[in-house]
């Protein structure tokens, strides 16, 4: 099997966007240990592992007063929120509600595979605003994954969000997915 890895595009969209000013010469630091440096130019691919790895200690570093779920969950979620700052992400994301909660779903699941060249998905549909995502990777927390897929479908117009992990094996996770209609 060839090597995993995560794209360009995926670091640049977490630290320089979504983490951006929280990013402390400590954190940078750290980063760089684990073969992550962001003071050079960001390599086309970044191994899994050391994907993996910044998520767990920039999780830990920037909420540390949280469960480590919760903290993979606000890293998720900004994701969205970095997306809204470049003037593609921004006129996407404010098209998400013409398009309806359900269809940002299919094409978010869709979405996960153009950051790295490991990750599989499928998307289950049991009924409208009822739906399962199963991931082959989660990059050791299903907490990450479940942040995106919340604000998402939050920012398309879902109202009570429910996006619930299950059988996660280290790896893969399945995520239960409902929202008020």
């Amino acid at each position: 099997m060839s090597e995993e890895y995560v794209y360009r595009h995926a670091i640049e969209g977490l630290f320089l966007r979504s983490v951006g000013k929280r990013l402390t010469p400590e954190l940078k630091q750290q980063l760089r240990a684990i073969g992550l440096n962001l003071d050079e130019r960001i390599p086309h691919h970044t191994p899994r592992r050391v994907f993996a790895e910044s998520l767990r200690l920039t999780a830990a570093y920037l909420y540390p007063d949280v469960d480590a779920q919760e903290g993979y969950r606000r890293l998720g979620q900004g994701i969205i929120t970095g997306m809204e700052h470049t003037m593609l992400g921004k006129a996407l994301v404010s098209l998400w509600p013409i398009f309806g909660p359900d269809r940002v779903l299919s094409r978010m699941q869709e979405s996960f595979a153009t950051v790295n060249n490991y990750l599989k998905t499928e998307l289950i549909t049991h009924a409208r605003a009822n739906h399962t995502i199963k991931v082959s990777e989660c990059n050791g927390n299903p907490g990450y994954l479940l942040g995106i897929i919340e604000a998402g479908l939050t920012r398309a117009g879902a109202r009570d969000v429910h996006v619930e992990p299950f059988d996660f094996d280290g790896h893969a996770c399945s995520y239960r997915v409902r929202w008020s209609s």
